[in-house]
């Protein structure tokens, strides 16, 4: 099968089946980094009343100018419907507190000439409706407060429990299975022989994962053998989502894509014009998407970022699976293979972006991921990165628009 494009597989990567996801309730208070299940719609307006924005004086703006007379004092949390401010009269009024019917001026204490303790004169140059948070004035009754896949947030969570919301219907998880492949990996509780290799991967990944909000089931590791791997896909079809490590090139003993075949398994592409991580392989049996992932440590993980982790967030129903670039400077000029993506794991601080050892990592460096913090992707024509940058942060953010973060 030939290579694909890094845009070229971001494609076929965005026409994958959204699996069924069924709708959980769940506690406001455990909801934060979930993807919601349906629309939020706003029965109580925001604000609830008409109410100051300052500590001052509640008053008419007729009255703006002329002594007064403060009959009275609102705090917060306090009913004044009954209550009406006459001209000639004021009130005195906390922030948050309910403005009485009449006033239609807040004057904040510090521009107001206090006469002595009743009294009080407020400048004429305030405008009608300064310092007034009005009804419904952020969100009318009947707007939507928030959308179906959209993330939870700390601050949409706040915007939907003005409306004395408890619960939320979010969706479901992905079930993600994860499984690290090769005779030669062991699990980091064995000892390991001179030729073994400890199972970095599917810790990496999982972790990965986890960084993103994603709940996964390592599975074990798979030896390469074509009865061992047939007996494991056999049992791809109980999860949304199946991940391997290694097992993905061309090798001889790589008969991961031998195995889905012969399992019925329809392959979309099998290498991305890219380095590192070109052999990576997309497959999909029934209803389960399969991303086989390269071996390298480096490779691996650097695919499963950049490639896999947006496409899991349109998978899992999220509105936002586009990544969001940020600016750097690139303070020495780097200089690439044109003919094929690169990916280049360094470190940003205070705006500049610094490449792991000059972006000469090896696809099997381990210490490179430990010691970065962003991701620059360069396009198949540009041999020569400098200057002004697009970077991805290690763990991105995501958008509903398609933005651009290849520097090309």
């Amino acid at each position: 099968m030939d290579l694909v494009s890094f845009q070229e597989a971001q494609t076929i990567n965005h026409r994958l089946d959204i699996p069924e996801l069924s709708l959980v309730d769940r506690d406001i208070y455990a909801a934060y980094g979930e993807i919601l299940g349906s629309d939020i719609i706003c029965h109580r307006p925001l604000p609830a009343f008409d109410n100051s924005a300052m500590d001052g004086y509640a008053l008419k703006s007729t009255d703006l100018g002329k002594k007064l007379k403060v009959t009275s004092r609102i705090l917060a949390g306090e009913d004044t419907r009954t209550q009406e401010v006459l001209s000639g009269s004021c009130v005195k009024i906390m922030t948050g507190g309910m403005v009485p019917k009449g006033a239609d001026v807040v004057a904040p204490f510090e521009v107001v000439e206090v006469v002595d303790k009743d009294m009080m004169i407020a400048p004429h140059d305030l405008q009608i409706g300064a310092n007034i948070r009005f009804k419904g004035e952020e969100q009318a009754i009947g707007s939507v407060l928030a959308k179906r896949g959209e993330k939870l947030t700390h601050g949409l969570i706040a915007l939907i429990a003005s409306q004395g919301i408890s619960k939320l219907p979010i969706l479901r998880k992905l079930k993600i299975g994860v499984y690290s492949t090769g005779n030669e990996i062991i699990e980091p509780d064995q000892k390991a022989k001179e030729h073994q290799i400890y199972n970095i991967n599917a810790v990496g990944i999982i972790s990965l994962l986890q960084a993103y909000g994603h709940q996964a089931q390592y599975l074990g590791i798979l030896k390469d053998s074509s009865e061992a791997l047939m007996g494991a896909i056999g049992d791809f079809e109980s999860h949304d989502v199946v991940i391997t490590s290694g097992g993905a090139s061309t090798g001889e003993a790589d008969i991961l894509e031998q195995s889905l075949r012969r399992c019925e398994a329809k392959i979309l592409y099998h290498g991305i014009n890219l380095k590192p991580g070109r052999p990576i392989m997309l497959a999909t049996l029934g209803k389960c998407t399969i991303f086989a992932l390269p071996g390298n440590p480096l490779s691996g993980l650097l695919n499963l970022n950049a490639i896999v982790i947006p496409t899991l967030e349109r998978l899992r129903g999220a509105r936002s699976f586009y990544p969001c670039a940020m600016g750097a400077y690139l303070k020495d000029p780097l200089k690439l293979k044109e003919g094929r993506v690169h990916m280049i794991l360094g470190r940003y601080d205070n705006g500049v972006f610094v490449p792991f050892k000059n972006g000469k990592q090896g696809s099997g460096a381990v210490n490179a991921i430990s010691n970065s913090n962003a991701i620059a992707l360069v396009g198949e024509q540009k041999s020569l990165l400098q200057g002004h940058i697009k970077i991805l942060p290690y763990v991105m953010e995501f958008s509903d628009t398609m933005g651009a973060y290849i520097n090309e």
